[in-house]
């Protein structure tokens, strides 16, 4: 195994290997994963055309509030907020700590302070130290985070990965272990109310096809320890979540590519949360001085 400085598409980063992964991860876009190769395997899309449009890609970062809020205006600690779709850090410059070899993976860990140097400070004006680890191992990348609160008093956040799953075959299918979605206005807006799954929202419980699919929804109530999977006709893919990570949105377009999302919270979240609905919100805390950490590890199982 190894980890090294390259070039990939034009931009520099840093390259993880070993006998059956590559992982390309850029940490002065955001930390964000733009390819993920197993087995010669290509699972994670990345399109120039978005990058160059400033369009999600790759396996981006979003914090502190993943995807959308309300009227682009959160709520937190009693005041308002301007927002921006997929949080505030997805292209910001991290300082790498780390990259190396530890005798059983390749990895590389990136840092971003959040504090008064950083321009968008003003939108979310609670400083932070976020620590993003990319770490491959066979048959496997295991992505981790961890908040550092470094402001006086209780840091609320979201946190999420974007992954761009490569539809590069007919018959790709999911499954979600969500016993709810939550009710979206026509804006893409979770209302706060759950509904079952299956009742107007396809139940993904059991796998089923991508390509049948016209979802962008936040599906939820999972159990303790159940993954999403994807299946391609020779291998499975299983996200394989921290207990934080209780909501999955899953995003179906018509490209060639679908996306689900593991996710701290839901959309919305701080919005959510000051309306009441605290559980469906998923929002995180994190006292002053103390630090939050969670992870979510990409499987992959050949399918006989």
């Amino acid at each position: 195994m190894k980890v090294r400085k390259t070039v990939w598409n034009g931009k520099e980063g840093y390259l993880l290997q070993n006998e059956s992964m590559e992982v390309f991860v850029n940490p002065a876009d955001g930390m964000n994963i733009y390819q993920i190769d197993w087995e010669g395997r290509h699972m994670i899309d990345w399109e120039e055309a978005r990058y160059q449009r400033k369009a999600t890609y790759g396996v981006p970062v979003l914090y502190p509030t993943p995807n959308r809020s309300e009227n682009l205006k959160i709520q937190a600690y009693g005041k308002q907020y301007d927002a921006r779709m997929h949080g505030l850090v997805k292209n910001l410059p991290f300082q790498v700590k780390t990259a190396e070899t530890d005798g059983q993976a390749a990895l590389v860990i990136g840092v971003l302070e959040w504090n008064e140097e950083q321009p968008d400070f003003v939108m979310f004006p609670f400083p932070s130290t976020l620590s993003i680890t990319v770490k491959a191992l066979p048959d496997e990348v295991v992505w981790s985070y961890q908040v550092d609160n470094r402001g006086e008093g209780e840091l609320s956040y979201g946190i999420a990965i974007h992954p761009y799953f490569s539809k590069r075959e007919q018959e790709v299918k999911i499954s979600v272990p969500a016993a709810s979605v939550m009710e979206m206005t026509e804006e893409k807006i979770p209302t706060g109310k759950l509904i079952p799954a299956g009742e107007t929202v396809p139940d993904l419980r059991t796998p089923v096809l991508v390509d049948g699919l016209s979802l962008d929804h936040v599906y939820t109530d999972c159990p303790a320890g159940a993954y999403a999977e994807i299946f391609y006709k020779d291998c499975k893919v299983k996200l394989e979540a921290t207990e934080e990570f209780g909501h999955i949105v899953v995003f179906t377009p018509d490209a060639p590519f679908f996306c689900v999302e593991n996710q701290s919270c839901s959309t919305d979240c701080f919005n959510l949360f000051a309306k009441g609905y605290a559980r469906e919100s998923g929002l995180q805390a994190v006292h002053a001085g103390q630090k939050k950490s969670g992870e979510v590890r990409f499987v992959f199982e050949k399918q006989e």
